[in-house]
């Protein structure tokens, strides 16, 4: 099956695995932008983002596991160049129809989780909307902080050490304080003169 909308649809099911394969260029990813806005990343423009996945339904649980390809834009952190993040990587997503969950759940007022029910999401109706939890897994492969790759790292730092000035960057090493904290730690040092 090949296709641009993401979706799911439970009748397509015959008793056997499927395969879903889907293909969108950048135009057709505002659904995936809007999911990254808070990360600072967002889909490069130049690739297009592609999602390989096979199905499997036992009862009223989906299980799916594959792939997603694409190329992801962002600004360094630390020089402000725009820099790009090549995303390839495993996926897996187990699926709960509602009345499942809520039949094994719901007149539980606790429930205590394992590892592997973290993993679990919901569902309701014939046609699931896989996006929200293609966004989850593009958003758990990101690094924790927009940075330059590791081999880029001298000219990351020479971009950096440029853009905040010299003086700044010896001031930072000599205090051994980060930039942001150094207007705080002057008026630390005011109130220590004055007392």
């Amino acid at each position: 099956m090949n296709s641009a909308n993401f979706e799911l649809d439970l009748l397509d099911f015959q008793g056997e695995p499927i395969e879903l394969s889907f293909e969108a260029p950048i135009e057709e990813l505002e659904w995936l932008k809007k999911g990254l806005e808070s990360t600072g990343f967002r889909p490069a423009d130049d690739v297009p983002f592609k999602v390989d996945l096979s199905a499997q339904l036992i009862e009223t649980t989906v299980r799916l596991h594959g792939e997603v390809e694409g190329a992801l834009s962002y600004e360094c952190g630390r020089c402000m160049r725009e820099r790009r993040f090549e995303l390839d990587s495993s996926v897996e997503f187990v699926l709960m129809s509602r009345a499942s969950w809520e039949e094994a759940y719901g007149d539980r007022e606790e429930i205590v989780l394992s590892a592997d029910d973290l993993d679990v999401s919901f569902y309701e109706g014939e046609v699931i909307d896989l996006r929200p939890l293609i966004v989850e897994a593009v958003v758990l492969e990101l690094p924790t902080f927009a940075r330059c790759p590791e081999e880029d790292k001298a000219s990351c730092d020479a971009a950096f050490e440029a853009h905040v000035g010299e003086e700044t960057v010896e001031a930072n090493e000599a205090n051994s304080i980060d930039l942001r904290w150094s207007k705080l730690r002057e008026i630390k040092l005011k109130n220590d003169d004055n007392e």
